[in-house]
């Protein structure tokens, strides 16, 4: 397993204090690091906050000692947190995140969490000393003691719009005034767990001693009590320890972390059954952990599986939830506590006097190293397809679901690009020798088209049927995929004469017409059937380097700073898109509603297409020189740059939802007809096939 595939560390603080609490910032921003509680009255603690993105220590005190849980407010403005101050007194206190203000302070401890809307803020623990555990609300902005609940050891929760609050007892509540909707009594000193669906319309609670996971109703029954929606038997949680957090929903609410004196378990919360096994390590207050990924996969600070007897360190583990396997892991890692960014992309881990930040990625379905650098990729529908790979003079083609090889072809040229048909078994090379050969992995057919330079790109039809190539000796050439009575020097179907040298070639629907970059600036669209011109050609003042096609859209991009969007069929240009600097790389949505483009600036721009005037909806920042685009099958944009991570972006809003991690930059992206897997060059001479559709 190469875990540089996985994620990578951007990130690595030596704080003044003892690092054992951890928590993110919604939007990302800001990191605060606190000494814990597991050594009781230690004259090393501290709090800090951290900017995520350099790493700066913005602030720091030793005024406050030991920390049990911190939380900030929906908007990153502010900081509750539960500590031990200098005469070890418990006290509850809001801060400022900018500059650590103490904005007001009361006795008691626990663990946090503010509402929605961030005027309440719910805690679980004391309020007063002596007390047993209790469900308990203050005011955000003042501190004043709201309301408390019954005993419980369950953080409590609040519905979106922040009316209604659930805790461990369980009960329902008024969040505000703490007016009882229901409750079914005290859960004290027992493990329990309760939060709202995902719609808000009822309470899930599962509890240790019965044993059992209940969805209630949110309206209480004529006498008053909780209303039993449904009732799942979960053998499992009788185990669980008696500690807060004990037991604990995913965020999909499909699951349930449950902590017992020898292991973790993950149980389904459909059935109660037991998914997944791992074994402890560690005292249970010490163990940490968090889900990401739609609950796809889950952050463990136990090693799994265990790391050596000699090796000191708790470690971090990151198991898919599907399987049970450990995706990645980092054994020797001291890992006291751990948190993750609220898009899922980060993962802090504090422990001793350190932070580290983990920037984590989607996992590679599979992986081939081709020995050489990767100056082409490309990939057929599916990922049970194929995918080819052009390491200098050799051809490398092997399985896009296994990374199996099937094919290997050494040239006696360069090969400067690389095609894959559609259906999946024949690929075809352009290399610096003049020649375009074809190769079919399911046949063994094969066949060489020759033209008299180098060939510089080469094309397969949706249908799968024609290989489009274009070449340095100003001729684009259609040819028949089936080999012809003389496999080497197979016939084409035609040739087009150019003024210049052909640097490019794309094929429309089912190979009705063809266009063509020229080195005289110029595109051209050819009649797929005799190779004539079918309109005039469409003009730039400088060279063009990409062209792309989705459907009857055609797109080009070019050094003079600008991007043409063109109906293919009618001729006609549509859009002159401008960019500041040159336009290097373009690719338009499978739905030709969404175009990318980008330059040699530190950005890609995204735009609407499908209407009267196109609509720029984004302009990304991106983390360096853009070097290749491709759309997922879903709409999702894969951008990859000279930074080793590529980001997967939602068009939508704009945002990073997902990114892969590469030990270097990757190059070429390539994605198949269907668009649902993604093909990658890395400069480590690796090939890498990544999902890019949701099961």
């Amino acid at each position: 397993m190469n875990e540089s595939e996985y994620f990578h560390i951007p990130l690595h603080v030596d704080l003044p204090h003892l690092a054992e609490r951890v928590a993110f910032s919604p939007d990302g921003r800001w990191l605060a690091v606190g000494a814990g509680w597991r050594l009781f009255g230690a004259n090393e603690g501290g709090l800090s906050i951290v900017d995520g993105n350099s790493g700066e220590i913005v602030w720091t005190t030793a005024d406050l000692k030991n920390c049990l849980d911190l939380t900030f407010t929906p908007d990153a403005q502010r900081l509750a947190v539960s500590v031990l101050d200098q005469n070890n007194g418990m006290r509850i206190q809001l801060l400022r995140v900018s500059n650590g203000e103490k904005l007001w302070e009361v006795p008691g401890a626990g663990f946090l969490a503010f509402s929605p809307d961030a005027t309440l803020l719910g805690v679980d623990g004391v309020s007063e000393p002596g007390e047993a555990p209790h469900s308990f609300v203050l005011a955000a902005d003042s501190g004043t003691l709201l309301h408390k609940q019954g005993s419980s050891m369950a953080v409590p929760g609040f519905t979106a719009d922040s009316r209604l609050m659930c805790t461990g007892c369980p009960s329902l509540v008024e969040a505000s005034t703490g007016t009882l909707r229901w409750t079914e009594g005290d859960h004290e000193n027992v493990a329990s767990a309760a939060v709202f669906t995902d719609d808000d319309d009822a309470v899930l609670f599962a509890t240790a001693p019965e044993a059992t996971i209940f969805v209630f109703q949110l309206e209480p029954g004529p006498d008053g009590s909780a209303v039993v929606r449904s009732v799942v038997d979960a053998p499992e949680l009788f185990s669980a320890d008696q500690w807060i957090g004990a037991i604990s929903f995913s965020p999909g609410h499909g699951m349930i972390l449950q902590l017992s004196q020898q292991e973790l378990v993950l149980i389904s919360v459909i059935d109660g059954s037991v998914l997944h096994r791992f074994p402890k390590t560690r005292p249970a207050i010490n163990i940490a952990a968090a889900f990401r990924a739609n609950d796809k996969q889950l952050v463990l600070n136990i090693p799994v599986p265990p790391a050596p007897p000699d090796m000191s360190g708790a470690g971090i583990s990151v198991v898919d939830t599907r399987t049970g396997a450990t995706l990645w892991s980092d054994p020797g890692l001291e890992c006291v506590d751990l948190a993750l960014s609220a898009d899922g992309a980060r993962l802090a881990a504090v422990g001793e006097t350190s932070l580290l930040v983990y920037e984590l990625g989607l996992p590679a379905r599979s992986r081939h190293d081709c020995r050489a650098p990767v100056s082409a990729v490309a990939t057929s529908a599916a990922a049970a397809g194929i995918v080819a790979a052009a390491a200098d003079n050799n051809l490398i083609v092997f399985r896009a679901a296994t990374g199996e090889a099937m094919l290997e072809r050494d040239h006696p040229g360069t090969i400067g690009d690389v095609a894959v048909s559609p259906d999946g078994h024949s690929v075809v090379t352009a290399s610096s020798d003049g020649r375009c050969r074809h190769f079919d992995t399911l046949t063994g057919d094969r066949w060489t088209g020759k033209h008299n330079a180098p060939v510089n790109a080469v094309a397969f039809s949706d249908d799968s049927k024609r290989v489009a190539t274009a070449s340095a000796d100003r001729t684009a050439r259609l040819f028949d995929r089936t080999p012809g009575a003389n496999p080497d020097d197979q016939t084409a179907l035609w040739s087009h004469q150019h003024p210049q040298g052909v640097s490019h070639v794309v094929l429309g629907p089912a190979a009705a017409w063809l266009a063509t970059a020229c080195l005289d600036r110029k595109v051209r669209i050819l009649s797929g059937s005799t190779g004539d011109e079918l309109h005039s050609p469409f003009e730039h003042d400088g060279k063009i380097r990409a062209l792309a096609v989705a459907g009857t859209t055609l797109v080009t991009a070019s050094d003079d700073g600008s991007a043409l969007v063109i109906d293919a069929v009618s001729g006609q240009r549509r859009f002159r898109l401008e960019h500041p600097g040159k336009v290097t790389a373009a690719e338009v949505s499978p739905d030709a509603a969404l175009l990318a483009t980008a330059g040699t600036g530190n950005d890609c721009h995204l735009w609407r297409i499908d209407g009267a005037q196109p609509v720029l909806l984004h302009r990304l920042a991106t983390r360096a020189v853009v070097n290749d685009l491709a759309f997922g099958a879903d709409g999702q944009l894969a951008i990859a740059t000279e930074h080793q991570v590529v980001a997967i972006v939602d068009p939508g809003t704009g945002r990073e939802i997902e990114r892969l991690i590469h030990p270097k930059a990757v190059s070429h992206l390539a994605s198949g007809i269907d668009r649902s897997v993604l093909a990658t060059a890395c400069a480590d001479n690796v090939a890498r096939v990544y999902e890019m559709r949701e099961e």
